[in-house]
C-alpha cells in the first residue's frame, strides 16, 4: 500500500450522503479524489437513509417498551452496514479501506444504553491504519462500555459525537461535506438559509439544544469541552502544524437574530399537576446542561399555595413515557392532578445576541408574527434565545416567513 504523508482529515457522512447505493458511490468517488490530494481520511458514517427509524419501529412492534440493552444491539446494525458498504465501494475505486466499530476505534463510553457518555478515546488501530494508507471507516454512533464491554450507542445523532471525539483524540478538527452547521436555519425547511461563516460555541449549543438537527447537541457539547473546530469547509492540519482558530460568531441581520433552529420532532407536552387545577404563571427554566443531546428541556417546578406545576417541551421519544404516566395518573386522581399532552406542536427557536430593550424586541417579533396570522402563538424566552411554539403543520412556512422577515440580507 502508498503511505500517504500528507494531513489527517476527520470526514463525518450523515444518513442521507449515505441513502442508496448511488450516493454511497459518490461519497467513494469524492473520498479518492480527497485521497489523490494527500490526506489521509478517517471518516465516521451514519446509517443509512431512514435505516434507525425503521429498525426503532421494528423494536417497538416487537415489544412497546423494549430493553434498552437489546436496543442497542438493534441499532448499531445500521451503522455497520454503512461502513462496511462504504469500503467495498472504496475497493471498487481502487481505495484500500478499513471499517472498524466503535469499539474497534477505541471509543470507551459508560454503561448507560442508548444514551451513553463517551468517557475516553483510544484510537490505536486508527494511526495504525492511517500509516498503512487505508481510508479509514469507522460506524459512529456507538462505543463500548469500560466495565461491562457492552456495546452502547450515543444517542439519536451520535455519529456526530463520535466524529468530534475522534478529532480530539486526533488533534484535528471534524469535516461534514454534506452539510454546514452553521447557517441561518434550516436549509432543508428554508432553501433560502445563509452560511454564517463562523459562530460560537454557545448559539451553537443553544440551535443544537433547541433540536435543530444539523449538528448534535452532544457533539458540541464535546466540542466545546475539549476545543474543536467544527468546519462544514474542509479544514487541513498538516504535521506539527496547530490550528488555533475558533469558531467565533458572525452577527446576522435584522433584530439581533443570528440563526433559526425550527424542530419538526418537538412534541411540547406539559404534563401538570398540583392540588387543584388552577395553572401558575411560569417563568421558563434553561435548557439541561451541555452533553445531555436533545433530552427534554423542562421548566421548573413552581410553588402556589397548595398547587404546583410542571411544564416540559422536547422531542416527543423522549417525553411520551412522562406524558403516559401523568395522564394516567389524572385519570386515577382527578380531583389532585391535571395532565395535558400535545404532539402535534413544533418549536421554532431564534437565537442571537439580546436586545437592548428585550421587551421592544419581544414586542417586534410579536407583531411579525401577527403580521402571519399567528399572533397567538406561545413565546419562551430565556436569556439571548426565544421559543415559539407553533402547530406541526405550519413549522415550514412560519420558519421561512420568520427567516425573510428576521434573517434575509
Amino acid at each position: 500500500m502508498t503511505q500517504l504523508i500528507g494531513p489527517i482529515v476527520v470526514r463525518k457522512y450523515g444518513g442521507s450522503s449515505l441513502a442508496d447505493i448511488d450516493r454511497l458511490r459518490a461519497v467513494a468517488r469524492d473520498l479518492k479524489a480527497a485521497r489523490a490530494e494527500g490526506q489521509r481520511l478517517v471518516v465516521v458514517v451514519s446509517a443509512m437513509g431512514d435505516t434507525t427509524d425503521r429498525l426503532t419501529a421494528q423494536a417497538r412492534l416487537a415489544n412497546p417498551h423494549p430493553p434498552r440493552r437489546e436496543l442497542d444491539m438493534l441499532l448499531t446494525v445500521g451503522e455497520r452496514i454503512s461502513m462496511s458498504l462504504l469500503c467495498m465501494a472504496l475497493d471498487a475505486e481502487g481505495v484500500p479501506a478499513v471499517s472498524l466499530t466503535g469499539s474497534q476505534a477505541g471509543i470507551i463510553t459508560d454503561g448507560s444504553h442508548t444514551d451513553a457518555r463517551i468517557l475516553a478515546v483510544r484510537p490505536i488501530r486508527v494511526p495504525e491504519a492511517l500509516d498503512r494508507g487505508q481510508v479509514v471507516v469507522v460506524a459512529g454512533f456507538r462505543g463500548v462500555c469500560g466495565e461491562t464491554k457492552e456495546i452502547t450507542t450515543l444517542g439519536r445523532g451520535g455519529s456526530d459525537t463520535s466524529a468530534v471525539a475522534l478529532a480530539h483524540a486526533l488533534r484535528r478538527a471534524v469535516r461534514d461535506p454534506r452539510t454546514c452547521p452553521a447557517s441561518t436555519a434550516d436549509p432543508k425547511l428554508v432553501p433560502d438559509a445563509r452560511r454564517l461563516e463562523r459562530l460560537d460555541y454557545d448559539a451553537m449549543q443553544r440551535l443544537a439544544d433547541s433540536g435543530c438537527g444539523v449538528v448534535h447537541a452532544k457533539a458540541v457539547a464535546y466540542a466545546r469541552e475539549h476545543q474543536v473546530v467544527l468546519y462544514g469547509l474542509e479544514l487541513r492540519v498538516g504535521p506539527g502544524h496547530h490550528d488555533r482558530r475558533r469558531a467565533r460568531a458572525r452577527p446576522a441581520a435584522g433584530a439581533g437574530v443570528r440563526a433559526a433552529g425550527p424542530d419538526r420532532g418537538q412534541g411540547p407536552g406539559p404534563p401538570r399537576a398540583g392540588r387543584s387545577r388552577r395553572r401558575a404563571d411560569r417563568r421558563p427554566g434553561r435548557p439541561r446542561g451541555a452533553g445531555h443531546g436533545r433530552r427534554p428541556v423542562d421548566r421548573p417546578v413552581l410553588a402556589g399555595g397548595e398547587c404546583w406545576s410542571w411544564e416540559a417541551w422536547g422531542p416527543r421519544h423522549h417525553l411520551r413515557e412522562v406524558a403516559t404516566a401523568a395522564l394516567a395518573l389524572a385519570r386515577t386522581r382527578p380531583e389532585q392532578v391535571t395532565a395535558h399532552w400535545d404532539d402535534e406542536r413544533a418549536v421554532i427557536t431564534l437565537v442571537g445576541r439580546k436586545p437592548e430593550n428585550w421587551p421592544a424586541g419581544l414586542t417586534q417579533l410579536q407583531a411579525v408574527l401577527a403580521g402571519l396570522d399567528a399572533g397567538g402563538l406561545p413565546l419562551r424566552t430565556d436569556g439571548e434565545l426565544v421559543r415559539i411554539l407553533a402547530p406541526a403543520d405550519r413549522l415550514r412556512d412560519l420558519a421561512a416567513s420568520l427567516h425573510a422577515a428576521l434573517l434575509a440580507g
